[in-house]
C-alpha cells in the first residue's frame, strides 16, 4: 500500500508541475495569471478606480471561467478527498484534449485564452484535500503557509505532520519546476508550448488509468468509498 501511496503522491504533483507549466506561459503570453487571483482582484479595484473598465472586464472573465471550471469539477466528483475510485482521468484526458483541439481551430482567439483558467479551474477543483492535507495544484501560497503551520506543529512534539511538511514543500519546488519548463519550452516553440502542455495532461490522465487498473482489487475492497487515510 505504501507503494500506491507514493504512487498517487507523485501523480497529485504531475498536476502541480503542470498548473505552473500552464500559469507561467499564460504569464509569458498574455501578461495574465490563470491559476491564483488575489493580485486580480487587486487589478481589478485599481482599474475600477481609474475608470478603465475593460481591463476590470477583462480580469473579472478570467475569474468567472476559473470558477466555471471549478463548477464543473463540483458537479462530476462527489466529495472532496482524494479517492482512488473517482474518475479523475477521464476529467484530466478530456482537459487535454480540449486544450489541443482549441490550439488546431482557435489558438488566436479569445476562446482559448479564457480556456486556460477554466481548465486550470476544473484541475484545481477535482479533489481538495489528500489524507486530511489540503491539496492545492495551480498555485503555491496555501502551501507556503501550510508549510510553516506543519513546522510550527513539529517544533511542538506533533512528528506524525512531519511528511506534511515534504508535502507541502515538494508541491512548492515542483511547480516552480514546472513554471521554469514552462517559460524556457515557450521561448524555445513559442504557441507550439501549448501542444506540449495538452500532451502533458493525456499522458497524467493515461498514467491514472493504469493507477486505476493496477490497483482494481482496492476498488473492490468495501461497497463504500475507499479513502487511503
Amino acid at each position: 500500500m505504501r507503494v500506491l501511496h507514493r504512487l498517487l503522491l507523485n501523480w497529485i504533483y504531475m498536476l502541480c508541475f503542470l498548473g505552473g507549466f500552464i500559469n507561467t506561459i499564460s504569464i509569458a503570453k498574455y501578461s495574465y495569471t490563470v491559476s491564483h487571483f488575489t493580485g486580480h482582484v487587486s487589478k481589478a479595484a485599481i482599474n475600477i478606480g481609474d475608470g478603465n473598465f475593460l481591463e476590470v472586464f477583462k480580469i473579472m472573465s478570467i475569474i468567472i471561467a476559473f470558477i466555471l471550471g471549478s463548477t464543473i469539477s463540483g458537479s462530476l466528483v462527489d466529495g472532496r478527498e482524494f479517492n482512488l475510485k473517482r474518475r479523475y482521468g477521464y476529467s484530466i484526458f478530456t482537459l487535454g484534449c480540449g486544450l489541443l483541439l482549441l490550439y488546431a481551430t482557435a489558438k488566436d482567439s479569445w476562446i482559448f485564452f479564457y480556456y486556460l483558467p477554466f481548465m486550470i479551474g476544473v484541475q484545481n477543483g477535482l479533489f481538495i484535500s489528500y489524507k486530511g492535507v489540503v491539496v492545492r495544484t495551480s498555485h503555491i501560497s496555501g502551501s507556503l503557509t501550510d508549510t510553516g503551520v506543519y513546522i510550527g506543529h513539529c517544533l511542538k512534539g506533533k512528528k506524525q505532520d512531519k511528511w506534511k511538511v515534504y508535502f507541502c514543500i515538494f508541491t512548492v519546488l515542483i511547480f516552480l519546476l514546472g513554471s521554469f519548463f514552462g517559460i524556457e519550452f515557450y521561448y524555445l516553440l513559442r504557441d507550439k508550448v501549448f501542444i506540449i502542455a495538452g500532451f502533458g495532461y493525456i499522458a497524467i490522465a493515461c498514467i491514472y488509468f493504469s493507477l486505476r487498473h493496477r490497483y482494481r482489487h482496492v476498488l473492490h475492497l468495501t461497497d463504500e468509498h475507499y479513502h487511503f487515510q
